[in-house]
């Protein structure tokens, strides 16, 4: 999908996986929450990066304000 390359630091993966899932690790690449998107619609899934953080480019190419270039969490690990 073509949408979830707008996303800063989101790497998605179009294989044809039967359990489609984001996976959220932190700034030492450790795992902190999986969350099944499989039942999720589009906008729901672009609804709940948003919230957390993920900065979402306008265009392809256009450049990354400062404060988005590194892990965009924001939240509490807790409230994952």
């Amino acid at each position: 999908m073509e949408r979830w390359a707008l996303y800063h630091n989101l790497e998605y993966d179009s294989g044809e996986e039967k359990n489609p899932r984001l996976i959220f690790y932190n700034d030492k690449d450790e795992e902190v929450k999986v969350v099944p998107v499989q039942k999720m619609k589009a906008d729901e899934i672009s609804s709940l990066l948003e919230s957390l953080g993920f900065y979402k480019r306008s265009q392809k190419g256009e450049e990354v304000p400062e404060e988005f270039k590194h892990f965009p969490l924001n939240v509490p690990r807790d409230e994952l």
